[in-house]
């Protein structure tokens, strides 16, 4: 499949994606109340750091892996999801009270989605990959449906979620010779060892990515009331989620096209120009697209606890834009710059939450500001990343060159 078709149809697939996950949103805020929107979001933040914290990144080396140590790296992933997730939903459990049956069967599930995602990428089966993504949004709306009680549907959630993702991830290893050896403590040690700069840098950097995500809806939960933080969710699912997805999409065709060159010693120019001229005008567009078109929808079809939201989204247009036009690009340094670079840009944003989100409510505690001085902030940043990112890849363009001539 070509690139540019294979972020199609990644991208389109997404739409509907992104309108369950919505009707999701909507259907707890109408059976369950705007506080519980809140809550289901701060949940799924915790869940999604503690599944990116149990593959430190070990799923990222399935794309580009050899095949004769293919095995060894899905043993890998395996064993180290099911042991950090034991003793992350331990540790989160204690600090915000929540269930850690529940929490554990979540993380655990996320994590093996990371990888079921990557080996999926690897043999280039993006149909299936957009499947698989379309059932596991389903499930949570299906849940909120059938459950009477708020509790009753983070069980369903999780159970259901555990079961699709063991069928999936079981349809892509089933192919792969597996060997009781493989789980030993020595062989993962030696696996350990050998990509301990990749899962050291690139790890830390996924991680804190993560984290960088989902760290503004865990804070504003903490400094503001649940109410608040439904708000934030809201925009997030509504105004975010659209733009994370197109972003995804073209994030994850570009890896692992990218990842194939790589393994070929190529880099395409004219590919990675025309993938950076389809981010710019899809990032026009969405910023366009939110700064008309939702307060119109949100006035026009839902309640003011909705309608409150609006100002969120406004705050938010300066972020919108270059999460979009700009972040996907940052793959490019994934698979051929330096882990200690794409680890640094993780860490910038993380100092831009801190300033936005833990500095200023000590000084101001004012929801609007902070949610404003992010957006902000992470815009100037991601003009940086900008001009590194176009420098990285001229200069590969060059080498490619210099190679050829040779």
């Amino acid at each position: 499949m070509s690139l540019i078709k294979s972020i199609t149809t990644i991208a389109s697939s997404s739409a509907l994606s992104q309108i369950i996950g919505a009707a999701s949103i909507w259907a707890i805020s109408h059976f369950f109340g705007m506080a519980q929107v809140g809550e289901y979001a701060l949940t799924y933040s915790l869940v999604l750091i503690g599944a990116q914290l149990c593959t430190f990144a070990s799923q990222l080396l399935l794309p580009k892996q050899d095949e004769n140590e293919l095995s060894q790296n899905v043993v890998f992933c395996i064993l180290q999801s099911m042991i950090i997730a034991l003793l992350f939903s331990v540790i989160v459990s204690a600090i915000y009270g929540k269930n850690i049956v529940i929490l554990y069967s979540l993380t655990l599930s996320h994590a093996l989605v990371l990888v079921s995602e990557n080996l999926l990428l690897r043999d280039e089966k993006i149909n299936f990959l957009v499947l698989q993504r379309l059932s596991i949004s389903l499930w949570v709306f299906i849940s909120v449906f059938i459950a009477n009680k708020i509790q009753v549907f983070y069980e369903l959630w999780a159970i259901g979620l555990s079961v699709i993702i063991i069928l999936w991830l079981y349809s892509s290893v089933i192919k792969i010779p597996v060997s009781i050896t493989m789980f030993s403590i020595k062989k993962n040690m030696q696996f350990f060892m050998k990509h301990k700069a990749h899962l050291g840098g690139v790890g830390s950097a996924e991680v804190l990515a993560m984290a960088n995500s989902n760290l503004p809806m865990i804070l504003i939960g903490y400094w503001f009331a649940p109410v608040t933080a439904g708000y934030f969710a809201v925009v997030s699912r509504f105004c975010l989620s659209p733009v994370f997805i197109v972003g995804n999409a073209v994030r994850n065709s570009v890896f692992s096209k990218w990842s194939i060159d790589f393994r070929h010693n190529r880099f395409n120019y004219d590919e990675f120009a025309k993938v950076r001229k389809l981010l710019l005008v899809l990032g026009i567009v969405a910023t366009i697209g939110v700064f008309i078109f939702y307060p119109i929808v949100i006035q026009f079809a839902f309640s003011q606890e909705w309608i409150d939201s609006i100002p969120t989204s406004r705050y938010m247009l300066p972020y919108l834009f270059p999460a979009l036009a700009i972040c996907p690009l940052t793959v490019l340094e994934l698979v051929y710059g330096s882990p200690k670079y794409f680890l640094r840009i993780q860490i910038e944003q993380l100092f831009v939450i801190f300033i936005a989100f833990i500095v200023l409510p000590l000084v101001i505690k004012n929801y609007d500001y902070s949610v404003f001085i992010y957006a902000i902030l992470s815009f100037v940043r991601y003009s940086f990343i900008y001009i590194k990112v176009n420098n990285r890849a001229v200069w590969l363009k060059k080498e490619a060159g210099s190679n050829c001539d040779n």
